[in-house]
């Protein structure tokens, strides 16, 4: 797979299959479409190229407004691993939100990326003010010489999927639903580094992972998590939030890895929500904390 991050090194001059979207999360409904296009992109035999953006439209017209739900490494991979054969990754700008829409039509899909066929979702807007919506894409496709697919809404048990309804989801903590929605366990990947070791002093030693400021974390709380340790999965139990009862003032993702003993100190590792098992607490005691730690981890065995 080949990545493109600059519109100066965009001339595609082989036909294409094209796909576009933020496709922040890459959900089902997200690799529905992907795989459609790279479907057709191999019946055509022809090229299949994802356009999407290295930061979310959202966040340039209200700064740090929406947290994204995965890394764009991790976007970058998932995709790949679908079989897209080009992604075109390049800042959503001044340059971009000032294309009406047959300008966005003109340059991007024909001057740079020399569509064939055009594969979109129904809610698809493009160019100056969202000027442009799918059905005047398939009109302007008969002048250009580009067909286009729409795809319907993608459902899951009657809900839409989409990645507002994920970030909703994380948002209250239910990370099992998540999953479901993804088609993967949500994770979040980071480097270890030092805490203030008030696990370890408990009984308990734990890792605090440093990760990306712009992934959105779970609602506060205790989770059952996996952990990927160079690639052999261990069992944990995850607080996200706050650690009232030693009263920390920090937000922190700490977990405690079950059956682990080395030291991680400034690797990657991944930590993976499995399920919400209760609300952040402030105990009166470090004993009742003690105890409470012991029960989270017989409920996740």
């Amino acid at each position: 797979m080949k990545i493109i991050t600059d519109l100066q090194d965009l001339n595609i001059d082989h036909d294409t299959v094209v796909t576009i979207g933020n496709f922040d999360g890459v959900h089902k409904g997200h690799q529905k479409i992907i795989r459609d296009a790279i479907l057709i992109a191999k019946k055509k035999k022809i090229k299949s190229v994802l356009f999407t953006f290295t930061n979310h439209p959202v966040n340039f017209f209200k700064k740090d407004k929406l947290k994204n739900i995965i890394t764009k490494e991790e976007k970058y991979r998932i995709i790949n691993q679908m079989g897209i054969d080009i992604i075109v990754a390049i800042p959503f700008d001044e340059f971009i939100i000032k294309l009406d829409p047959k300008e966005y039509i003109q340059t991007i899909l024909k001057d740079k990326l020399n569509a064939k066929q055009v594969v979109i979702g129904h809610d698809f807007r493009f160019g100056q003010n969202r000027g442009g919506n799918a059905q005047f894409l398939k009109n302007m496709g008969k002048i250009y010489g580009f067909d286009v697919k729409v795809m319907k809404p993608i459902c899951l048990k009657n809900i839409r999927i989409s990645s507002t309804y994920v970030r909703n989801l994380l948002e209250i903590g239910d990370v099992d639903k998540v999953s479901e929605f993804l088609g993967r366990d949500y994770e979040i990947k980071g480097i270890v580094v030092h805490g203030k070791k008030i696990g370890r002093n408990l009984g308990f030693p734990t890792i605090n992972l440093k990760y990306d400021d712009n992934i959105l974390v779970p609602k506060v709380g205790v989770y059952q998590t996996k952990v990927n340790i160079d690639g052999k999965i261990y069992n944990g139990a995850t607080n996200v939030g706050y650690s009232p009862t030693v009263k920390q003032n920090e937000f922190t993702v700490e977990t405690y890895i079950l059956q682990y003993n080395g030291d991680l100190y400034e690797k990657e590792v991944s930590v993976i929500f499995i399920r919400r098992i209760r609300d952040e607490i402030k105990f009166d005691t470090l004993e009742d904390l003690k105890k409470q730690m012991s029960m989270d981890i017989k409920n996740i065995m």
